[in-house]
């Protein structure tokens, strides 16, 4: 199989397992998820299950993860930095840093061992969604071909689809075509995964598809019919098509749309939406490392599945708490931080 290699790709995971050992979670704040409580911090995190809403760096988090939740992880989306080479400023806060010194092997380093930990993390019925552009998603999909492992045959474990989410936002360029959309990739860890087509599929209306044969019944109800192999495939106008792999029927957010929260790369609902409804049941688990402004754990809570986001930015934590705390319904969810094993064993001796 092609493998990308890069300066520093081995030494960084060979560490991995070393390093996530020295790694823990701390709670800071607790909130129980009772209406008549709402945005009231409890004493103690709220019995059962609890979200969680994590600020840490993502290879620290992630391997904080691994001892509770290696293997039970169904979904993951990420927006990832994309290798800009810009500093993203909300308000006058900066976000978050994608400058890495222009040095490729450094994101390189960063993005793989993101994926390998990721791949540790994931149930093995689950899915990974990675959200990228034009500057590094074909550097992406070699690693994730690495990783998920490669085949020609889609329907094993690995690559499923190149989603192209084609916009409108931004101006002309003069020198190049105008670049009008962002790359997600769709893999699964096993030929054994959540798909649901019929969620988020597309009337097949009246209009006119490929070359199949139209047909009006009495009662003016329209039928399409097409013949393959010797068989002769009939569909009604109100049946569902599996969505195709270029979405252009989400617009990106305007500076007046009213989800806007003023948050640098802050992506729709809509888009979330779709990947939660296809890739995961009520009440399944779905991880995020780069929360960004909250939308997968703010769809994850509207859709009633379990989420855990994390983010290194406090703005980005703050901002995802403030929205979760708005909402009329909540469940229980705990703010948590990354710790080292040596200021938690002082943290023990301190508490003893």
């Amino acid at each position: 199989m092609a493998e990308l290699i890069w300066k520093g790709k081995w030494e960084s995971t060979q560490a991995l397992t070393s390093f996530a050992s020295t790694k823990h979670l701390r709670n800071i704040e607790h909130y129980d998820g009772a209406l008549e409580h709402k945005g009231v911090k409890t004493e103690h995190p709220p019995a059962g299950w609890y979200n969680r809403l994590i600020l840490g760096e993502r290879r620290e988090v992630l391997a904080a993860l691994l001892g509770e939740f290696a293997g039970k992880v169904d979904l993951v989306y990420i927006d990832p930095p994309f290798m800009t080479g810009r500093d993203f400023v909300s308000g006058t806060q900066v976000a978050f840093s994608d400058k890495w010194h222009n040095n490729l092997d450094s994101y390189l380093i960063w993005l793989y061992e993101t994926f390998v930990l990721l791949h540790f993390l994931l149930v093995e019925t689950g899915s990974l969604y990675v959200h990228l552009d034009w500057r590094v998603a074909h550097y992406a999909k070699v690693m994730l071909d690495e990783v998920f492992g490669f085949s020609p045959n889609a329907e094993r474990a690995g690559f499923k689809s190149e989603i192209i989410w084609h916009y409108q936002s931004g101006g002309r360029a003069q020198k190049w075509y105008a670049r009008k959309h962002d790359t997600i990739l769709f893999y699964t860890k096993s030929a054994n995964y959540c798909f649901h087509p019929e969620r988020i599929g597309e009337r097949r209306g009246a209009r006119k598809r490929n070359h199949m044969r139209k047909m009006q019944a009495a009662d003016g109800r329209i039928t399409w019919t097409i013949r393959s192999a010797g068989r002769l495939y009939t569909y009604d106008e109100d049946s569902l098509m599996t969505p195709a792999d270029v979405w252009n029927d989400i617009s990106h957010l305007h500076q007046k749309d009213p989800e806007r929260t003023g948050y640098a790369t802050q992506k729709p609902e809509a888009l979330l939406q779709r990947i939660l409804l296809a890739s995961s049941e009520a009440d399944n688990l779905v991880l995020d490392c780069f929360c960004g402004s909250g939308v997968t754990p703010i769809v994850a809570e509207q859709l009633g599945r379990r989420w855990i986001a994390a983010d290194m930015s406090p703005l980005a934590i703050q901002l995802t708490r403030e929205r979760l705390l708005a909402r009329e319904q909540l469940r229980p969810f705990v703010v948590q931080r990354i710790e080292t094993q040596e200021s938690q064993i002082l943290a023990d001796e301190q508490r003893g």
